[in-house]
């Protein structure tokens, strides 16, 4: 058994609702979904009764819940306490990056991070994005750098800047030589997103209720331009993301209504390494010094 799946069960418990608990988790419904049905096929035991309306936790669920919570609190437990001995013994600090985490700035804010802290042991993660922020909660990373829309209970997040969103759009499609295009147009395609699904990445906010269509949930930034380009699905990608590693077969055409994306730092909200909030003062200091290397940003002063 995995702890991630405790996670998982919890958040829907707590929420009965799959989309807020998929929000909750940085996950897609689909995914929240198969979590919950194979934690019932290892426990054996029917947690939850649903429909297309409702959940509701099963009187074996509401019995295991509280033992699942109490494994969860100790287990923060435990990783509190091993992170510190690790942060005392190794000065070991480790930095997950999702996507193009902070733009032109990544590197500038690690590299000054190792030159305040030349103590510290910094290794550096390329995210996937199947595994939502599980790495952060579970202590696997120390600080993630990321794309944050949406307000997790369990993370602090110290915005840096925003950034405008584009649209993916693969070559060849009609609407790539315009200008400027309406997102609604093409709420009947297939879409392409992260498995760390808010509905930011599908224009949630815009959508009066029509029904997202998901093609495909993509690992990483790079595999998400491949979907576009190759299976013609369309998709969001920060400004950032098309200037630093464009796809030869993708087109990015800004929104009529700006879609604006936030990059942050981010830590466990318990049980955090002593490394992350003073790795987070680092970058926003970097960020005031050196804000003209990302274009068309937004800083948070």
């Amino acid at each position: 058994m995995e702890i991630r799946s405790l996670r998982h069960f919890t958040a829907l418990a707590e929420t009965l609702n799959f989309r807020m608990a998929a929000e909750r988790l940085h996950l897609t419904q689909p995914a929240l979904t198969r979590s919950i049905a194979a934690l019932e096929r290892e426990l054996g035991v029917r947690l939850f009764d649903r429909d297309k309306r409702h959940v509701a936790l099963t009187a074996e669920g509401a019995e295991l819940l509280e033992r699942a919570r109490r494994v969860l609190v100790d287990t923060d437990r435990l990783t509190a306490t091993a992170g510190a001995i690790r942060a005392r013994y190794t000065h070991e600090v480790r930095i997950g990056l999702y996507s193009t985490a902070l733009a032109e700035l990544t590197h500038p804010i690690i590299e000054a991070f190792c030159e305040r802290y030349p103590h510290a042991s910094v290794r550096v993660y390329d995210a996937d994005f199947h595994r939502g922020i599980d790495p952060l909660l579970s202590g696997e990373y120390d600080v993630a750098l990321l794309r944050e829309n949406t307000t997790v209970p369990s993370l602090v997040t110290v915005p840096i800047f925003s950034e405008p969103t584009f649209v993916a759009l693969w070559k060849g499609h009609p609407l790539t030589g315009t200008s400027a295009l309406d997102v609604a147009e093409l709420f009947d395609e297939l879409w392409v997103t992260p498995d760390v699904l808010s509905d930011f990445w599908v224009c949630g906010d815009q959508r009066n209720g029509v029904p997202v269509a998901i093609g495909s949930h993509a690992r990483s930034a790079a595999e998400m331009s491949a979907t576009v380009a190759y299976q013609h699905m369309v998709g969001l990608a920060p400004v950032s993301g098309t200037r630093l590693s464009p796809h030869p077969g993708v087109s990015a055409i800004p929104p009529k209504e700006p879609l604006l994306s936030v990059a942050a730092v981010a830590y466990p909200a318990t049980g955090f390494s002593s490394a992350a909030p003073a790795f987070a003062e680092v970058a926003r200091r970097v960020a005031r010094r050196k804000s003209a290397s990302v274009p068309f940003a937004e800083f948070v002063r």
